[in-house]
Parts: structure tokens; C-alpha cells; sequence
């Protein structure tokens, strides 16, 4: 049988041959890619499933913090964090058992009121308040446990605060004491360890008014003259310019000389995270040219001196914190709008600024202040 296959032929052939490869190479091709595109699905399906199942012992708060939980040993344990890389790092050594509990519970209402008051300081208050104010509540804890921590927080009965409170000279401090009180009683109530607070049934005293005056225009006359010439002599008058809590006192690098402000860092509330206070060009310059070859003493320093040099002037209650009510209440002579002040002071309500720091002074004016500070005193324009 003959077949004429002419070289015609023989190019189509090899045509069609070169089409088909072609055709082969993107079929290939295109199944490469679908493998491709599925790995990376299934990565991202492993990660997205890995942050779920993190998530599971992972709560965000509304304060914003992150709290941890997993029960070890029978033992419901509870950790915070600030932010989510943090929260799983702690995850993490829960995973790895390197968070300690007591083995030796197996539930989590069997502590002692002692027990549960220490784990509540360490737990919720360390973490976020300064070393001072921990300290402080750490002594009012410390009343409490000595009369009746150790009584099963179970078995605590509101008869047993009342007498333990009645024993108690009613000042400030046993005021403090009942606030700590109920609020560990009351986060063992929010986390299930008790079903009620027994502090809730407690007769309490009528509120202690602890009232922190201004000094008078006479009194700053005579501290300005004291302490003129000491070591503390700066800090003060920056106390009475800025109106800081005793515990804000502004470092050298706190002072912003080129637009003439004080940068005010604090921990009361919110609004006294971060404020800034306007200084008068004179203060400015007074300040800037002590700042240059001194640094601002510590808070505890300048508070034993100011009360030796008040003391023996005859100032009655010499502590720093009248210096802010004195802040205030100088600007009020001064005309400054009291929006402005709130701002500097850090409160959140206005009412605080003008009916517990804000006092009136007959005896004093603003030609008065303006002119007792050597203009030191920022004025509202």
C-alpha cells in the first residue's frame, strides 16, 4: 500500500506536534499553580485556626487589658496582660507549665481571707498602680489580715467586718480600709469565688470630709520668705506653677522651654495620664537657669523639708498637697478660666476644681499674686 507523504506533509505533522507541546506546557503550567494556591490556602487556613483555638483561653477586657485563663490541676488560674503578644507569650507558659499554682487547692473558693487578700494585691493592683500608692494599700491589707485573715473567705460574715471595723478610730484611714475591703470582697464575687459580698450589709460611718485648704495669701508670704535661698527653693515654686501632685513633680526633661511649657505625667485617672501647664516667661527663665547645672530633688526630700521649714514658722498642716489647692485657688484670683485649671489639674469633673481645690481668699488679689511671684504666674490671654 503506498502513501505519498510529500514534505507538506511532513510541516503540518510537525505543526500540529509543536501545538500539542505548547498546549501540554500551560496544562502543566496551570496544574503547578492550582498546587501552589492550594498550600498557601491550607497555611493560611493552619493560621487562622491556630489564632482561633489561642483565642479560646484569651478574653479582652473593656479596660482593654488581656485576661488568660486555664484551669491547672483542678486549679481555675487567672493571668492579665496588656497587650494580645503579650497575653500569648503568657498562654504559652501556661502550655509549657511554667506558671506556678498551689497544687494543694482543689477548688478556688478554700482560701483564707488572708490568702485571697494577697493574691488580690498582687493580682490587681501591683501590676497597675506606682510603687507609693501600692505600698499604701499594701499597710491598709495588712489591718485587715492581722484581725481576721484567717478565717475561710467562705465563712466570712458581714457581724465579723462590723466588729473588726467598729474597733477602728474613725479618720481617714479607716475609710481607706473599708474601700480595700469591699473591693476584694467584690472581686471575689466577680470571679465566682463567693456568691455574695458581705461587706454590702455593712453600717457604715457617716463620709469622712478630709478637706486639703489653700494657704493663705499671709502663709505664702511667709513660706516664699523661708524657703528663699534653701535647696528646696525651686521645687516649691514649681509645685505652686504647675499645681502637680506631690508624687508628678517634673524632671529636667520635663520642661519644654521652647514653647514654654511643664509636661505633667500621672497615674490618679485617665485625664492625669499626660497634661501640660503653661509657664509665664519669667518662671521660664528661672526655672531653665536653676535646670542648668541641677537636677529637681526627690518628692520624700522636699516634703521633710518643707514641713521643718513650716514648722518652724508656725504653719499648721505644712504637707506638699496644699501647694495644688494654692495653685488653683491663685488662678482663680488670677482670672483663669476654670475649664483651663480642670486641664492642668487633671480632673475629670469641674466640680472637683472648683468646690474641693478652689477656696476664696478676701485677703488676697490678683495684683496681689502677680506681684508676691514676681510675675511667675502664666496668665490667661
Amino acid at each position: 500500500m503506498n502513501i505519498n507523504f510529500t514534505e507538506e506533509n511532513m510541516k503540518e505533522l510537525l505543526l500540529n506536534i509543536s501545538n500539542q507541546t505548547k498546549l501540554l506546557d500551560l496544562m502543566y503550567k496551570g496544574y503547578l499553580d492550582y498546587q501552589n494556591d492550594k498550600l498557601v490556602n491550607q497555611s493560611s487556613d493552619c493560621s487562622q485556626n491556630k489564632e482561633i483555638e489561642e483565642m479560646k483561653n484569651i478574653t479582652k477586657r473593656k479596660d482593654g487589658r488581656y485576661v488568660i485563663r486555664k484551669t491547672i490541676n483542678g486549679v481555675r488560674v487567672s493571668k492579665y496582660a496588656r497587650t494580645k503578644e503579650e497575653a500569648r507569650e503568657i498562654l504559652q507558659l501556661f502550655k509549657k507549665n511554667k506558671i506556678k499554682v498551689n497544687k494543694t487547692k482543689k477548688v478556688t473558693n478554700d482560701y483564707t481571707l488572708e490568702e485571697y487578700s494577697t493574691m488580690w494585691l498582687e493580682t490587681y493592683k501591683k501590676p497597675f498602680v506606682n510603687t507609693k500608692t501600692y505600698n499604701e494599700i499594701k499597710t491598709y491589707i495588712a489591718k485587715i489580715i492581722n484581725a481576721l485573715g484567717k478565717i475561710k473567705l467562705k465563712e466570712l460574715k458581714t457581724q465579723d467586718i462590723q466588729t473588726f471595723l467598729n474597733t477602728l478610730p474613725i479618720n481617714r484611714t479607716k475609710e481607706k480600709i473599708g474601700i480595700y475591703f469591699k473591693a476584694i470582697l467584690q472581686k471575689a464575687v466577680d470571679t465566682g469565688v463567693l456568691r455574695i459580698n458581705a461587706f454590702n450589709a455593712v453600717i457604715k460611718d457617716k463620709k469622712l470630709v478630709c478637706k486639703n485648704t489653700a494657704y493663705t495669701y499671709a502663709e505664702q508670704e511667709q513660706i516664699l520668705k523661708a524657703i528663699n535661698g534653701t535647696d528646696i527653693e525651686h521645687e516649691i515654686l514649681t509645685y505652686l506653677m504647675c499645681g502637680c501632685r506631690p508624687n508628678e513633680l517634673p524632671k529636667k526633661q520635663n520642661f519644654d522651654f521652647e514653647n514654654q511649657l511643664i509636661n505633667i505625667y500621672g497615674t490618679k485617672n485617665e485625664n492625669a495620664k499626660h497634661r501640660q501647664v503653661e509657664m509665664s516667661e519669667e518662671f521660664s527663665q528661672y526655672i531653665q537657669k536653676h535646670l542648668k547645672t541641677h537636677e529637681m530633688q526627690s518628692e520624700l526630700y522636699v516634703s521633710r523639708k518643707f514641713r521643718e521649714i513650716c514648722n518652724s514658722i508656725g504653719i499648721k498642716n505644712p504637707i506638699l498637697y496644699r501647694l495644688r489647692h494654692t495653685f488653683a485657688t491663685n488662678h482663680f484670683t488670677l482670672g483663669t478660666q476654670p475649664k483651663i485649671v480642670q486641664h492642668w489639674l487633671g480632673h475629670s469633673q469641674i466640680s472637683m476644681t472648683l468646690d474641693t481645690y478652689t477656696d476664696i481668699d478676701k485677703t488676697s488679689s490678683k495684683e496681689k499674686i502677680v506681684k508676691l511671684y514676681n510675675s511667675y504666674y502664666y496668665i490667661q490671654k
